[in-house]
């Protein structure tokens, strides 16, 4: 009731957790009659407008080059990882995309920070993801929308009462960080990315997977980035939001090569190496992986040739 989910279209019953879908929803069918190249964006906030200028950069940069009208569907959101990536994507079934970016790496290594027996590998340590999967259940059958609802709520109820001991979706406990060295992730990454691989697959859509480009400062510290002496710019947010550092950069550099292992066993999906192609130093990066207006444009600029060659192929040919 709340969301204004239909019966007759269980899938929108997502829009629970992710306003955004119908927001994406009422702008295809705006832009529709326009006949633009349709981007669709997954990942976190660094393709988030708020926290960098990638959409605007690749907007303009494509229009140039192509010389047609160019819209960017942006489902990227801050915190969030390749499972909302998946989850998003599998009930956007109503539109299609001319090419979808995939770029996660980073808000997935937050999820290795608990001791092994409370990590679920579909994130539901966390209420969000316990939420998520309530809600998933009922997408298909009518019939247990109610019950489905319920168990949502629950789930709400529980976390905030305290009731269930979820893990904080914040800065993780500092007597867990040390359990963040196993990158238990891993297996849930790539399962998540080959869901995102299936869905483009069978739409017939063009997915480019970018891996996820980081820069630790040197000597970097946490009082060190507090009093922001460190090769950044602006000094957004500390890598401790993750992890340790070692820990963090290991995990990013473990999800990297899955995503490099999935585009080399699929001729169907594309790969520009951005963790190799970007850049390090405060001109590019704010903190460990949000980008600078100059980053922003440098990454873009990376990717884009790849990004016309895919769109401007034949349809069959992508």
């Amino acid at each position: 009731v709340r969301e204004g989910v239909p019966l007759s279209r269980l899938a929108t019953i997502l829009r629970a957790l992710y306003p955004a879908l119908h927001q994406l929803e009422r702008k295809d069918v705006d832009l529709r009659r326009q006949g633009p190249v349709r981007i669709l964006f997954l990942g976190g906030s660094v393709l988030h407008p708020a926290w960098g200028n990638v959409e605007q950069e690749l907007r303009e940069r494509l229009t140039v080059r192509l010389g047609r009208p160019v819209v960017v569907f942006n489902m990227a959101e801050i915190g969030h990882t390749s499972r909302d990536s998946d989850a998003k994507y599998r009930v956007l079934d109503g539109s299609r995309f001319d090419l979808v970016v995939f770029y996660h790496g980073i808000n997935d290594a937050r999820a290795n920070n608990v001791p092994p027996e409370r990590f679920r590998r579909d994130y539901s340590h966390y209420a969000w993801y316990d939420a998520l999967r309530a809600l998933e259940t009922c997408r298909d059958d009518g019939r247990i929308v109610l019950p489905c609802t319920l168990r949502f709520l629950w789930v709400r109820a529980n976390d905030a009462l305290g009731i269930v001991d979820y893990v904080s979706m914040d800065a993780p406990r500092a007597d867990w960080l040390a359990y963040g060295a196993e990158i238990k992730s891993a297996a849930s990454f790539e399962e998540n990315l080959r869901g995102v691989v299936a869905t483009a697959r069978a739409r017939g859509e063009p997915l480019l997977l970018l891996t996820f480009a980081t820069h630790l400062a040197d000597n970097y510290s946490l009082q060190a980035f507090n009093e922001r002496r460190l090769d950044y710019t602006i000094h957004l947010t500390p890598i401790e939001m993750w992890g340790t550092p070692q820990n963090v950069l290991a995990a990013v550099a473990r999800h990297n090569e899955i995503v490099r292992s999935v585009a080399a066993s699929d001729p169907g999906v594309r790969l520009f190496d951005q963790a190799s192609a970007m850049p390090k130093g405060a001109r590019y990066f704010n903190d460990v992986c949000h980008l600078t207006a100059t980053g922003s444009s440098v990454f873009v600029q990376n990717m884009v040739d790849t990004a016309v060659e895919i769109v401007s192929a034949p349809r069959g040919a992508r």
